[in-house]
């Protein structure tokens, strides 16, 4: 009887540190502001710890049409004219997602478009 306590018990914290693992990128936006941006240029590359990452620092905004500029890295490349949704807490760019254009905000979009002219 006691084994399988502690069987069912192990079994439960597997489930919960899995749920939790598959939450944390949700968990990390809760109280983010989103800006949407889009890729103009490649970013500056450079080396950190064997690895290359891509600098970006692009003109954001939000809901409102209000900007912001924020700087983030990414280990990739990202493709050139892409839409991304920044979630950005606490003075920093916490992750970002490629959006399609749809999903931007019209006054966001308004100013996206506004600065390519």
């Amino acid at each position: 009887m006691r084994k399988m306590k502690r069987l069912l018990t192990i079994g439960m914290m597997i489930l919960v540190v899995g749920w939790l693992s598959a939450c944390t990128p949700v968990i990390q936006t809760i109280g983010a502001d989103a800006y949407y941006v889009q890729v103009q240029g490649e970013g500056d590359s450079y080396e950190e710890q064997g690895n290359v990452r891509y600098e970006y620092n692009l003109e954001g905004y939000d809901e409102n049409g209000d900007n912001l500029l924020l700087s983030f890295t990414a280990n990739h490349l990202l493709k050139e004219n892409a839409y991304l949704k920044i979630f950005y807490k606490k003075e920093e760019v916490i992750t970002y997602e490629e959006i399609e254009k749809a999903a931007i905000p019209e006054k966001a979009v308004e100013q996206l478009e506004a600065g390519k002219e």
